[in-house]
């Protein structure tokens, strides 16, 4: 049992996704960006992720309250970008502290700054761009980004000087709320992560940071998916889940029209339970009829003392888990529907 669990820090996490302009022969229409992180990074090194970090107290200061108010977008229309209505996890919850940005807005910036100090993409628009209703994403590129990559890099604070000194805002419309996963308790590092989706219309170009990048590529969700299949990278599981959301839609325009009504219905917490089978390991999600009533209750794996598949078989209703025999192999199941509206992960193999 667990006495004392880490502290739980809240981060944000982009999953970026562009219309395929060259190749038509693919699965969908759209690609998705990921990066793999270098080897001597201190959580998943050499995983490949959705661009995004730790929050920084700057994303949450009331001075990006006055840049947007200088382009006569007030704190009113800020509060509640998403237009959000159903329950939403702790991440999203306004804080104790007046003065800090509302969470939405926070979190949001959290994960365009992220985007720009990995990859180098600036997500923005102008005076010119400001009222698109096009529902998709704008970026810039027309100013040095390798200087300013290096200096955000640096100094979290310096994004809002970027953005002042460019006279852009950040494109916090164009982010759709998706998801939101919590580190199992048997890891040192936690965190609570809020995962937006966003598109463009084309992939712009990237620059990688390489202090904390290795390399990184515009591919489908479901090559992603199969490349891993293959031993040839690794997806940690909140990015092999979201990536199976996404074989359900071919069409990026679909899946943005469904990012952006789905996400009005709020969203349910994604806490995986890590259970030790005898030929893997089992990572019960919510609403799994075995899910714990506190998650948090153990900092080692639970002991099951069956095989994965017996473990399965003991379930009589709700299943939702995710089920590993290795790092590369595992499968997704889920048989119920979701109060907050979410698609359900395909399975690649079958596609």
């Amino acid at each position: 049992m667990s006495k004392l669990l880490p502290k739980i820090r809240s981060s944000s996490s982009l999953i970026l996704l562009a219309k395929n302009q060259v190749d038509k022969a693919t699965s969908c229409d759209y690609n998705a960006l990921l990066l793999t992180r270098t080897q001597k990074s201190t959580f998943m090194p050499e995983s490949s992720v959705f661009p995004g970090g730790v929050c920084d107290a700057s994303d949450s200061s009331p001075a990006w309250l006055d840049h947007f108010q200088r382009n006569e977008i007030s704190a009113t229309k800020l509060r509640n970008i998403g237009h959000v209505r159903g329950p939403r996890p702790d991440i999203f919850h306004t804080k104790a502290d007046k003065k800090s940005l509302n969470p939405s807005l926070a979190l949001r910036l959290t994960a365009i700054r992220e985007t720009f100090e990995e990859l180098g993409i600036l997500l923005c628009r102008d005076s010119k761009s400001f009222t698109s209703t096009s529902g998709y994403g704008k970026f810039y590129d027309q100013f040095d980004r390798v200087h300013w990559q290096h200096i955000v890099h640096n100094n979290a604070s310096q994004f809002l000087e970027l953005c002042k000194q460019l006279d852009v805002l950040p494109d916090v419309w164009s982010l759709h709320e998706w998801s939101v996963w919590r580190t199992p308790s048997t890891f040192t590092k936690r965190f609570e992560t809020a995962f937006f989706m966003t598109a463009l219309e084309q992939e712009p170009s990237v620059h990688i940071e390489p202090n904390e990048v290795k390399d990184c590529a515009w591919r489908s969700p479901l090559d992603y998916l199969q490349a891993s299949l293959r031993k040839e990278l690794w997806l940690p599981p909140p990015q092999f889940y979201e990536l199976s959301r996404c074989l359900n839609f071919s069409s990026l325009d679909n899946l943005r029209q469904f990012a952006a009504e789905r996400e009005v219905k709020g969203i349910q917490l994604i806490h995986p339970v890590l259970y030790k089978c005898k030929n893997g390991i089992v990572q019960l999600l919510p609403g799994d009829e075995a899910y714990p009533a506190d998650p948090d209750a153990s900092n080692d794996k639970i002991e099951t003392g069956l095989s994965v598949e017996e473990f399965r078989f003991q379930a009589k209703t709700k299943l939702h888990r995710s089920e590993h025999w290795n790092q590369h192999q595992s499968q997704l199941i889920i048989n119920f529907s979701r109060d907050d509206g979410q698609v359900h992960p395909l399975d690649p193999c079958k596609l």
